[in-house]
């Protein structure tokens, strides 16, 4: 009969750890995890999408305590694992020595007390140890790890030389990882247990969404582009920045976890160098995914570094420790390629992540108040665009948003849609949009015609039908997505669509102007300017705390070059686009319906609906989906059931 496997776990809510107890919740292995609070570990992990607590038990320490601060009971319940995964410790690049050394060095000397005892009364089959990628320990040419008698933690000497090469920086969180890593190697050694390394590069989020919380490492540069504190690339053609993302690690422990005869090892999960883009490369895909301009000129990793020592953190705005991930090493991966052919994958790639991964992070940047999603919904991607969805029964609602806003602003429409029908919600975000990747051509013209094949290949992922209601610009755009797909199961509702310029000479004149001087003049706007445009165009009462929480939203994103140039390029389609060149059919138009707020001061009626066209007008302004949610819901709902007698 198989040995029970029993995982004591630290670092269970971090980045790697949370997917790490998501995907072990779908085995029958029992989970020990060391937590500092249950109730905040539970609710991180629910938060997470961890539903099922039948096998998990956690136990209340801390890394940086004596005995690592358990009581009796609990510290039983940590010796009955036969398997140790220890990947906790703070994500912080710039932890004071005293307190890194205190996390990490302590961290490893009681979680090797716990594994020796473990050894010696029945058994440790594996211990897995989760290491940055710029350890030295491990590799053919790797220091020694020295006798297990020597004072670790002590840097001088062989091991502060290796340390330095390494690492460039005088990072004290790298540092004492390193430190912590040969120390678990030592004491592996002297008391025959297996043990696994894994080194995961800078950790990105995982697919489909490239949701990246960890705003360090690449984030840290991300956020200097994207305030154009970034004047040169760091390194150069020799240099790069191995990435991973975080399921693509938790994959690797889990399958670690059911190896019933582990011969341990070290694996570097990153791709290999010749197969990664350079420093110059990467930044030109970032600056292209973030709209701004790519650095021209390369600068060596040590003058960077010294200069950014020297007060230009002040200027960049970044830490000097964020370029410590940036290496001319290449990788010794043979060891991690004949595991993952074990696992049935190749080593990870994550090109097709990276433009999601960076419209994460700058949309994070973009709303650093943002809080946990409602429950119920989930962030994914569909198609090409990332998308918010609330799961249901039935024909799905796709919703997409009109200018200066998001998936998220639909929210509240999306919740009073689902709570009438109970059918599935989908928020989508446009192209460079909340967390949607930019489109690739920024050609002049080309915007509108782009958004619509986004659309489309949200569409593209329902076979049924589908209710699609879009408001504002998004209400064109769905309208045109809904023509060009051919489909006769898909029905339109627009909500105060655009289709011609705006009444107010100040936008028709601003909107001429060229891309790069209306997108600053975007990123400029105040949440008090917001406000004031939109109490213009109201011309209707709005509760004000709503009116100013929405300008305050929109003003933040605004922030974001990638943002405020995919608005400039739908106010110049806007602008520029005649009323009469988007028309429906009368089989298309008998399937639509309009919900026209008369009180929009903003933009006026399209002069060319068709009359099969269904119409309800509603005392408000061009916002009012946003701000009347229930009331927009309940219009939608009753034309529903208005379709459904008909067809009977």
């Amino acid at each position: 009969m198989a040995e029970k496997t029993i995982i004591l776990m630290t670092g269970s809510t971090g980045f790697i750890g949370k997917e790490t107890v998501k995907q072990l919740g779908q085995s029958e292995v029992q989970l020990v995890l060391l937590v500092r609070s249950e109730s905040k570990a539970r609710r991180v992990l629910k938060a997470y999408g961890v539903t099922d607590f039948s096998r998990i038990i956690c136990i209340q320490g801390d890394l940086s305590a004596p005995d690592l601060g358990l009581t009796k009971a609990d510290r039983e319940r940590a010796l009955q694992a036969n398997v140790i995964i220890h990947a906790g410790g703070t994500m912080d690049v710039t932890l004071q020595p005293k307190v890194a050394e205190q996390i990490f060095m302590n961290g490893a000397r009681e979680i090797a007390k716990l594994a020796e005892e473990i050894q010696r009364t029945h058994g440790l089959r594996h211990f897995i140890h989760v290491v940055g990628f710029m350890s030295p320990y491990g590799r053919k040419d790797s220091p020694s790890i020295s006798s297990v008698n020597e004072d670790v933690g002590d840097k001088s000497g062989r091991h502060k030389l290796w340390i330095s090469k390494a690492f460039h920086s005088e990072s004290a969180y790298e540092h004492m990882k390193f430190e912590a890593d040969r120390y678990i190697r030592q004491h592996a050694e002297q008391h025959l247990y297996a043990l696994s390394v894994v080194n995961p590069s800078t950790v990105v989020g995982p697919y489909p969404t490239g949701a990246t919380e960890q705003t360090g490492g690449i984030g840290m540069m991300i956020q200097a582009m994207r305030r154009g504190r970034m004047p040169v690339i760091p390194g150069g053609l020799q240099h790069w920045l191995p990435l991973v993302s975080n399921d693509v690690v938790a994959q690797t422990l889990v399958f670690l976890t059911r190896d019933s005869n582990p011969s341990g090892g070290t694996y570097p999960l990153l791709s290999r160098k010749s197969d990664s883009p350079d420093m110059k490369e990467l930044i030109r895909l970032l600056a292209a995914e973030l709209d701004v301009a790519a650095p021209r000129w390369s600068v060596p990793l040590p003058m960077i570094h010294a200069a950014m020592k020297a007060g230009g953190t002040k200027i960049s705005g970044i830490p000097p420790e964020s370029i410590a991930f940036i290496t001319k090493q290449d990788f010794e991966v043979q060891q991690t390629e004949r595991l993952f052919e074990r696992m049935g994958k190749r080593l990870p790639e994550v090109s097709e992540l990276l433009p999601y991964v960076t419209a994460d992070l700058d949309y994070r940047f973009s709303y650093p108040s943002q809080n946990d999603l409602p429950q119920g919904w989930t962030r994914t991607r569909v198609g090409v665009l990332a998308a918010l969805i609330h799961e249901g029964q039935g024909d799905p609602w796709v919703i997409v948003h009109g200018l200066m806003s998001s998936a998220d602003d639909m929210m509240a429409l999306g919740d009073a849609l689902w709570s009438m029908t109970g059918n599935p919600v989908w928020l989508v975000d446009l192209a460079g949009f909340g967390r949607s990747p930019v489109q690739r051509n920024k050609e002049r013209g080309t915007a509108f015609q782009g958004q619509v094949k986004a659309v489309r290949s949200v569409l593209n992922e329902i076979q049924g039908p589908v209710k699609l209601v879009g408001h504002s610009v998004g209400a064109a755009i769905a309208a045109v997505a809904m023509q060009e797909s051919g489909r006769e199961n898909i029905q339109l509702a627009m909500l105060q669509p655009i289709w011609g310029g705006a009444r107010d000479g100040m936008q028709r004149l601003v909107s001429r102007f060229p891309r790069r001087l209306l997108r600053g003049l975007l990123s400029r706007m105040t949440p008090q300017q917001v406000a004031a445009q939109l109490k213009r165009a109201e011309a209707s009462e709005t509760h004000s705390t709503m009116l100013e929480d929405y300008a305050k939203r929109a003003s933040s994103g605004l922030k974001s070059p990638r943002i405020a140039g995919a608005n400039a390029d739908l106010l110049h389609w806007i602008q520029s686009h005649p009323d009469h060149k988007i028309s429906q059919t009368s089989v298309e138009a008998q399937r639509t319906f309009m919900i026209w707020g008369i009180n929009d001061q903003g933009y006026t009626r399209p002069a060319n609906i068709h009359s099969s066209v269904q119409r309800v007008e509603v005392p408000y302004g061009h916002q009012f989906p946003v701000f009347y949610a229930e009331e927009t819901a309940s219009l939608l709902v009753n034309w529903q059931m208005k379709s459904r007698t008909s067809l009977n």
